[in-house]
């Protein structure tokens, strides 16, 4: 019995023990987790005042062993920027306690969206991800953004008209949403800074007179007024009596003579009976939203107050939120006839899509790939190495040297079909580059290239020394590419790699650079008169080091091309020969360069292209009112120092 009870003591004691070894290792084993989950700290905020790209600013702390291996920045892959297909990588030593920081700079025109996530990952030697750390939005703290006044007693409840970060698509554009919490004290003050004014619940009736002057004039002049009524209608409409609204009644929720509506579920909302007493507005039935231009601008009205949507979770998830605001944003802002972003908008979506269009002609000149006689050769062997070859031994009496002679052929085939791609210059990635500088405002240039390699495997190269950052141009296509990343840009120490991993050989890959380096001396001057109709008089001056095998003058949408300026020379443009006058980019790309491809102008297609970035870049942010001068050279420095092919032009500009 003794003997039992010190057995079972002693089973116990082993039973405690085990529980508590379990403990330890259970607890040291979060510690390990913990310890690890804490070895990299990552921080990340955007630097202010470039125009040209985002500069981010990357800090990791290594708290662990030493480290070695990549930063690599991305956008989330549910972003809706075309950053999603680009890794930023930056090879980092991280000794074991220490702290680095640095700056990776992304260009603005490689991204459509801001409202993605930007994911900063660790990735170590092996490709292993050993850290990654996501921060929501963090491009829009550098961004230009829509500004929203919201004049309301119910401000908390307003909040979600920012789409929560979201962005509203405007004429050919997305931008974030910024709200500005507004009062009759700084109403007045603030109108000239918002794109849209939203009044909801709140009394207009306490305003001063001069201040609802000032909203009429500001929506005149192209502001977008925005008005939630429902139960308080009443208080909403009284100091607004000039948009000729009246109410006569305001329903209780589920009582109204309205119908459920697509993107709102009215039944939960006070309904107002709003009445339209000079028939000016037009009604949107899917929202219950009426809308007229006013002006420049434009007024839209709803028998609903949006904070009562948001209280009453109206408008379902929070996608369907969002998307309830974009499209009473958009078919508010459709009324609005002349805008003040409009034309910025505009321009900006029409240079970037001329830029694509046009750098896809570099290339297509005498040293594109024809596969001609390539083709024929491996057709020849084809047909030759079977039947052929074994009629001719047959003929011949040979038939028994027919396993001598195809391995022979082949030998012959391979040889031929080397002998004929040698001239193709498919050994090295191929890459046409153009070269933009603004004579009179000297600044970063700007480097577009056009690349391609033969192989259907990544590859790249080191850009020349001076470039500050890369990135992809065509940030509007997506690609199947079967890794999680199409472009990459590498930074190691002072130099910038850029590159690309193509799902087929030969795929065309874009990209654009920025480059501090010394600015070319002289200047294009000009003398000039357009006379309409009649065309452009007067001279023009290249007092540049740069012969201009072609130059282009440029007034509004007119683009008037020559040919041949020296260095050091004037031209008299009426003896000039002209090499053609065009209205608008439209038609240089596809009337002029889409009829030079295949005409005289063949061998030149490559420079003339070159020419059309000039001009486009130059315009780009120009005044139409201002003449443009482009002279396009062939002999420029090279944009790669690597093994590659390079072609490369460069483009000086002036405007006067």
């Amino acid at each position: 019995m003794g003997n039992r009870i010190s057995a079972d003591k002693r089973l116990l004691m082993l039973l405690i023990l085990g529980i508590m070894l379990c403990g330890i290792c259970m607890g040291r084993s979060d510690m390990t987790v913990n310890a690890k989950e804490k070895t990299f700290i990552i921080d990340a905020e955007m630097l202010p005042g470039n125009q040209s790209v985002y500069e981010i600013q990357l800090q990791v702390e290594n708290k662990g062993d030493d480290w070695e291996g990549t930063v690599r920045l991305r956008l989330n892959e549910n972003s809706y920027s075309g950053l999603n297909d680009c890794a930023y990588d930056t090879e980092l030593s991280l000794p074991q306690g220490s702290t680095k920081q640095f700056v990776v700079r992304v260009p603005k025109d490689s991204i459509e969206r801001t409202d993605g996530v930007v994911q900063v990952s660790l990735i170590a030697r092996d490709e292993q991800e050993v850290a990654k750390k996501e921060f929501k939005r963090l491009l829009q703290t550098e961004e230009d953004a829509f500004i929203m006044g919201i004049l309301s007693d119910e401000y908390t409840s307003l909040t979600y008209l920012d789409m929560g970060g979201s962005e509203f698509y405007y004429y050919s554009k997305s931008y974030p949403i910024k709200l500005e919490e507004l009062t009759s004290d700084n109403l007045a003050d603030s109108l000239d800074g918002l794109d849209f004014l939203v009044i909801d619940s709140y009394n207009t009736g306490i305003l001063q007179d001069k201040t609802l002057e000032n909203i009429w004039q500001w929506i005149d002049n192209g502001g977008m007024l925005i008005i939630g009524t429902g139960e308080s209608a009443e208080e909403v409409l009284a100091g607004l009596d000039d948009l000729e609204i009246q109410c006569a009644e305001v329903y209780e929720p589920g009582e109204g003579i309205y119908n459920s509506r697509e993107y709102v579920d009215i039944s939960l909302l006070y309904m107002a009976d709003l009445i339209d007493v000079n028939g000016k507005y037009n009604e949107a039935y899917d929202f219950s939203l009426i809308m007229c231009s006013w002006g420049d601008g434009s007024v839209g009205i709803l028998p609903y107050s949006l904070a009562e949507v948001s209280k009453q979770n109206a408008a379902g998830s929070y996608e369907q939120q969002n998307s309830f605001v974009e499209n009473i944003l958009g078919r508010v802002s459709g009324y609005a006839s002349t805008n003040h972003r409009q034309g910025q908008y505009n321009s900006y979506y029409d240079s970037r899509y001329y830029l694509e269009e046009v750098c896809g002609y570099l290339g297509n000149g005498n040293n594109r790939l024809q596969f001609g006689w390539l083709k024929f050769i491996v057709i020849l062997y084809v047909v030759f190495v079977g039947p052929i070859l074994y009629l001719i031994l047959r003929f011949a009496n040979k038939r028994d040297y027919y396993w001598l002679a195809v391995p022979a052929t082949t030998l012959v085939g391979i040889l031929l079909v080397y002998w004929a791609g040698r001239g193709f210059e498919v050994v090295h990635t191929n890459v046409y580059s153009v070269t933009v500088e603004n004579l009179l405002d000297k600044g970063n240039d700007r480097t577009y290239l056009r690349c391609y390699d033969a192989g259907h495997k990544e590859w790249a190269l080191r850009l020349a020394e001076g470039y500050e950052y890369a990135g992809p141009l065509d940030d509007s296509y997506y690609r199947s590419s079967d890794e999680d990343y199409y472009y990459r840009i590498r930074k190691e120490g002072d130099r910038i790699f850029f590159g690309m991993n193509p799902s087929m050989g030969f795929e065309d890959g874009y990209f654009q650079a920025g480059i501090v380096k010394e600015p070319e001396k002289g200047g294009i001057y000009s003398n000039l008169q357009y006379t309409g109709t009649q065309g452009i008089k007067g001279t023009v001056t290249n007092d540049t080091g740069k012969n201009f095998k072609y130059f282009a003058v440029c007034i509004g949408e007119e683009l008037f091309i020559y040919e041949n300026l020296p260095a050091g020379a004037e031209v008299n443009l009426k003896e000039a020969e002209i090499g053609g006058y065009y209205d608008g980019m439209s038609s240089y790309c596809y009337n002029f360069l889409w009829d030079a491809q295949d005409g005289e102008l063949a061998e030149d297609i490559d420079i003339l292209a070159a020419l059309g970035v000039g001009i486009i870049s130059a315009n780009f942010e120009g005044d139409p009112y201002k003449t443009v001068i482009v002279g396009v050279t062939e002999d420029w420095d090279k944009t790669v120092d690597d093994n590659c092919s390079e072609t490369s032009y460069g483009c000086l500009y002036a405007v006067q």
